[in-house]
């Protein structure tokens, strides 16, 4: 007994880990699963009360000439009934209605004629205002009473009238499949006690993946496949989700963990967590804020490029948008609206800038390195203060002095001769005042990078040049610049991407004028969203391409990098 007690035990402790995943990953997916079919069966009910709605407002209106009977009231099931006709219908003005029919057996006693119009018919108004702009029904659920809710149906008909109906209707519980579901749950973990360890996950995943899959196809091809879009009909919470596509990417990466679990890297990431769980105690924190505010929003940020915005609801369109930008959306390229266009000049701002940053930093890197330089410290102080100052403020500062009539550089250049400059009216001047914004903010981080790596420089290395009779040409060539490298090249990456993405600068100074020729890629994928209609799946896509450009020129600046500390 005690043999076998010891066996059982043992092999409880082998399985264990195994047992506790697959349980977990098939609850979960078993839940989602489960979501799902409800959402399906929801939208099936839904559309059946619609149709018997619809049906009930055509039964009425078809027996308001005879005078409505209250054999067809009873029949119709209708609590509240009105029909309207259109008064006024006219470009940019408001439409307007009149009582033709109606009765509210609630309120017997109310008459309903005339206009439509004040507080009491405010929600019949913008019901049939609706119906009117969509050209077809509109429907509403009023749940404020659980047990009894209430379906109201503003339909437009063809004669240009609308039809308002208030009916009580009777949702039967949704037809789930418990049986099915329990089984599949059962079998999935049945089967991880019969396979070794290492395969239980991926079997029971693989087993629930392919038994819901057949499950959703069989749905697919039903009557309720048009209630199985992929997509759902909204981004509205879990109750009018995307069910069906958390459920794909849910098993997609079950299944992956699956396959790292049967290849043991669960298992050595599980001993390294174990091994060093001190030191993941202190930086879980942190791991938790990066995944809150920088890993979840760029994962929604991600799929809202995939999508399309409209009546504060999501819609997928694939890569609809990705295509409309890199086509160019039918532009020739010289028009700013053009993805290219608005690409090269972003090209353009970023090396222009990145060049002045260096050059300028490095020279009065160069300057404050000087023995002979009195005051360093003083200096040092005030050429910092370009950098210390919020990029914001110096933006302002900069957009008042390049003011066309009271600027003060305009008022130098006509002290001096040679005439004020209209700085926003054409493009390289908006360009060119961008870009002196911008090197006046960015000048001192170079340099401070570069003072901090040419006093690094052993000074032995530039006595033992002189000795040799090199010019300081030569001594700049073949020591500064070589042993400056190492420093440069971080901090000239970490510039061309805070320069690429440089909102502030064109926003506050130029805003992209004129016509938005000066936008960047940043600032356009901001009037795509809160500028031109709100079109926040465009600007996530100009997002995602800023991203990807960021990454492949990280990429080759690192290879660069890594090549010349080679030589």
């Amino acid at each position: 007994m005690k043999k076998k007690r010891k066996q059982s035990t043992s092999w409880f402790k082998r399985h264990r880990a195994a047992l506790g995943i697959s349980l977990v990953l098939s609850l979960i997916l078993t839940i989602v699963g489960l979501l799902v079919v409800l959402r399906v069966q929801t939208r099936v009910q839904e559309r059946m009360v619609r149709a018997q709605g619809i049906r009930a407002l055509r039964y009425l209106v078809a027996d308001v000439s005879a005078g409505l009977q209250p054999e067809t009231i009873r029949k119709s099931r209708a609590e509240k009934f009105f029909l309207l006709q259109t008064m006024k219908k006219y470009e940019g003005q408001l439409l307007r209605f009149r009582f033709v029919e109606g009765f509210d057996l609630n309120n017997q006693k109310t008459r309903f004629e005339g206009q439509v119009q004040g507080a009491a018919h405010e929600h019949i108004h913008d019901l049939a205002a609706r119906a009117v702009v969509r050209q077809g029904p509109v429907f509403e659920f009023d749940t404020q009473h659980k047990n009894n809710p209430r379906l109201i149906l503003a339909m437009y008909l063809p004669n240009g009238d609308v039809g308002i109906l208030v009916r009580p209707v009777d949702i039967p519980p949704p037809e789930v499949p418990w049986l099915g579901i329990f089984l599949f749950f059962t079998l999935a973990l049945l089967l991880t006690l019969f396979i070794t360890p290492r395969w239980a996950p991926l079997g029971a995943m693989g087993l629930l993946t392919v038994t819901y899959g057949l499950l959703f196809a069989g749905y697919r091809m039903s009557t309720a496949g048009s209630d199985f879009a992929i997509m759902g009909q909204g981004f509205q919470g879990l109750t009018q989700g995307y069910f069906p596509l958390a459920w794909l990417l849910l098993s997609l990466v079950f299944l992956g963990l699956s396959v790292l679990w049967a290849t043991g890297h669960v298992t050595r990431f599980m001993q390294t967590m174990k091994a060093n769980r001190i030191a993941y105690t202190y930086i879980l924190p942190a791991m938790a804020g990066m995944l809150v505010l920088v890993l979840l929003p760029f994962i929604i940020g991600l799929g809202l490029g995939f999508m399309n915005h409209c009546n504060g609801k999501f819609h997928f369109i694939g890569l609809s948008n990705f295509w409309e930008i890199l086509s160019g959306g039918g532009s020739s390229i010289t028009n700013p609206l053009n993805f290219y266009f608005t690409l090269g000049v972003t090209l353009m701002w970023t090396f222009l800038n990145v060049f002045l940053h260096v050059s300028i930093g490095l020279s009065l890197a160069l300057l404050l390195k000087d023995p002979a330089l009195k005051m360093k410290g003083i200096y040092r102080v005030l050429l910092i203060i370009p950098w210390a100052m919020p990029n914001y403020i110096t933006a302002l500062m900069w957009k008042g002095m390049f003011q066309q009539q009271y600027g003060a550089i305009n008022i130098l250049l006509d002290n001096l001769g040679i005439g004020g400059i209209s700085w926003f009216s054409s493009f390289w001047p908006s360009f060119m005042a961008n870009v002196i914004t911008n090197t006046w903010l960015g000048f001192p981080f170079m340099m401070v990078v570069s003072l901090g790596a040419l006093q690094s420089i052993p000074t032995s290395l530039y006595e033992a040049a002189e000795v040799d009779g090199a010019s300081k040409w030569q001594q700049f060539r073949h020591i500064t610049l070589p042993l400056l490298r190492p420093a440069l090249f971080p901090s000239i990456i970490l510039g061309s991407i805070w320069t690429f993405n440089m909102f502030n600068i064109i926003y506050l100074v130029s805003a992209g004028e004129p016509g938005g020729s000066t936008d960047i890629l940043i600032t356009e994928a901001y009037q795509w969203a809160f500028k031109r209609g709100e079109r926040y799946g465009l600007a996530a896509a100009y997002a995602t391409l800023i991203f990807i450009v960021l990454i492949l020129y990280s990429k080759a600046a690192n290879k660069l990098s890594k090549a010349s500390e080679d030589m």
